[in-house]
């Protein structure tokens, strides 16, 4: 007789690991889900949020440690520029647009033509602004007249960017996430703090230099002498007080929308907003030792930006600390992406391969006594299905069982002719295998 395990298949290489990945994708598709629930009961959060709905997750798995009516649907405001960036940059990224070039600014762009009471970054006729100048309008600034034209420019038209922007939401699952304008400036766009939260994870893993390029610039000064015309160079400074001219030379400092930049340890990004109709909100991420997390509040109370600021100062700061102090990241060790081989018995094959399920990665307790238990069996006998599961991983916090992923078979094998099974039952038998 000749021991099985002896002749298990040999482990995946990174081709084909790679292609058992996309398979298990296809079968089940819930590993590519932005946002999952916590494996274990999160401790209790020990502060009051003022939004009226807000939701916490870690950026690296998409673990959701807190939430509070995370599903309501709720006008995204001046955030909706971030689906407006996230197209921009695709398109960098593609090859079809470059941060150095120069985007036309048509009246519908200029500042004084914006709707009223409107975020702006002063855009006038004439001027010579940069893709790259008007992200960094968008982010710091929350320009209006800066969405304006992006959106025209790079997509042709605001129903353009529209349509790209919903196909965008599709693609990553966000069902309640509609996008009418580029700016946030209508109320009739639309989303959930969950989904803008699973939105912001997809941007900062997909754009990972967005944040350090835009979103965390504290200050802003535009136009400076190189976006201007030579004949507006050197004049006065202009009045403003009998409203927007249409051509504006004089050169304004902005700080960032964002107050917890420089103020909230870690702190990098990522976008306010506010109208009447959404309250005060916030999409904020903080990084401190490569632990990054991301919240997302809404409705938050104010009846003026500084009441506003405060309340997301308030609540962007609760939430991140708390999340500092009760959690830290766990990699999953030598098991994220394990493989086992497991002798097969009555089968075609003689050994079938195991893989986790999905990722071992986890965010744990912060002072959790990590232990990992694989549950293999010692061989399997017959037809194995594909994605069929055969074992499990538990992660453990001493005793207490923080996650159990399921092993499932890479691959498959049919079920061996009577002969061989018969054969193999007597096998079985002979070394008292249960």
């Amino acid at each position: 007789m000749v021991d099985k395990a002896a002749r298990a298949s040999p482990i995946f290489g990174a081709e084909e690991r790679a292609s058992v990945e996309a398979s298990l994708d296809l079968l089940y598709p819930e590993r590519k889900n932005l946002l999952k629930a916590l494996p274990y009961a999160a401790p209790l959060a020990d502060f009051e949020l003022w939004a009226n709905a807000a939701i916490l997750i870690d950026a690296k798995t998409g673990f959701v440690l807190y939430e509070k009516n995370a599903d309501d649907v709720i006008p995204p405001a001046s955030m909706t520029k971030l689906f407006l960036m996230r197209s921009v940059l695709e398109k960098v990224r593609r090859g079809e647009a470059s941060l150095g070039q120069n985007i036309p600014l048509g009246p519908e762009s200029w500042a004084c033509n914006a709707p009223p009471q409107s975020s702006l970054m002063f855009l006038g006729k004439g001027q010579i602004a940069t893709l790259e100048d008007l992200l960094c309008g968008l982010s710091v600034a929350s320009g209006n007249d800066a969405a304006m034209a992006v959106a025209v420019s790079l997509f042709g038209s605001m129903d353009n960017f529209i349509k790209e922007a919903n196909v965008l939401s599709r693609s990553l699952g966000l069902k309640k996430t509609v996008i009418v304008e580029s700016s946030g400036y209508s109320e009739n766009n639309l989303t959930t703090p969950r989904e803008m939260a699973a939105f912001c994870r997809a941007y900062i893993k997909d754009c990972p230099d967005a944040l350090k390029k835009f979103h965390s610039i504290k200050n802003f000064v535009y136009p400076k002498e190189r976006n201007l015309p030579p004949e507006q160079r050197g004049r006065p400074r202009q009045d403003f007080s009998r409203g927007i001219p249409q051509e504006i030379w004089t050169p304004m400092e902005f700080e960032n929308t964002n107050k917890l930049l420089g103020v909230l340890p870690g702190c990098d990004g990522i976008k306010t907003g506010h109208i009447i109709e959404s309250g005060y909100n916030l999409a904020l991420t903080t990084e401190r030792g490569g632990e990054r997390w991301i919240s997302v509040t809404m409705k938050g109370p104010g009846s003026n930006m500084r009441e506003g600021d405060m309340g997301r100062r308030h609540d962007g700061t609760a939430l991140h600390e708390w999340a500092y102090k009760n959690f830290r990241f766990f990699d999953g060790g030598t098991f994220e992406g394990a493989q086992f081989a497991v002798p097969l018995y009555g089968s075609q094959k003689m050994a079938i391969r195991l893989v986790p399920k999905k990722s071992a990665a986890l965010v744990v307790p912060k002072n959790a006594s990590l232990s990992v238990k694989v549950s293999c069996p010692k061989f399997l006998f017959g037809k194995i299905v594909f994605g069929a599961e055969c074992g499990s991983i538990g992660i453990y916090d001493g005793e207490r069982l923080l996650e159990e992923i399921p092993l499932v078979a890479a691959e498959e094998s049919r079920a061996a002719n009577q002969f061989v099974q018969r054969s193999d039952q007597i096998i079985l038998r002979f070394k008292g295998a249960r």
